[in-house]
């Protein structure tokens, strides 16, 4: 699964660089290459019984759709922070700030109420692999591109 979780980082790393210079098609082509991805990793890392199958993967495709309008976002957010940095206006921060926590807090939001839906209609167990693949690959993702942009811009 290792491999998996850095090919998916390494394609959420190309969409950020893409994002700087391309259109929208190419940024839902990308999304569309990393949900396959994701979706992989989640097969392989929540263990579900044919009776699940059904309920769990229609839920998830509802939370990717929702996620995803979020990620574009995200990118957008992140994008002007990275044309910005070593520039940043006290102003410009508190204004980035307004942004960022709210989308966040949405991102949590929806994990957590996909979380409730998913141990309805399957159960606690699967539930919980879910949350937990979810929050580790987010954070992976999120380390890799904030270590990426912090080199990047220190050279």
């Amino acid at each position: 699964m290792n491999n998996k979780i850095l090919s998916l980082v390494f394609i959420a790393f190309l969409s950020l660089g893409i994002f700087a210079q391309s259109n929208q098609d190419e940024i839902e082509l990308m999304q569309s290459l990393y949900g396959m991805e994701k979706r992989d990793i989640v097969a392989e890392f929540i263990e579900l019984s044919e009776v699940q199958e059904q309920e769990f993967w229609a839920l998830y495709n509802e939370y990717e759709n929702e996620r995803k309008e979020l990620g574009r976002k995200k990118f957008q957010l992140l994008q002007s922070y990275v044309d910005d940095y070593g520039q940043v206006k006290a102003e410009d921060a508190d204004n980035f700030m307004k942004q960022a926590i709210p989308l966040r807090i949405k991102s949590d939001k929806l994990t957590d109420n996909y979380y409730k839906k998913i141990k309805t209609k399957t159960d606690p167990i699967v539930a919980m692999q879910f949350y937990q693949i979810e929050n580790y690959l987010a954070d992976a993702i999120k380390m890799e591109l904030l270590e990426d942009i912090y080199t990047t811009k220190k050279q």
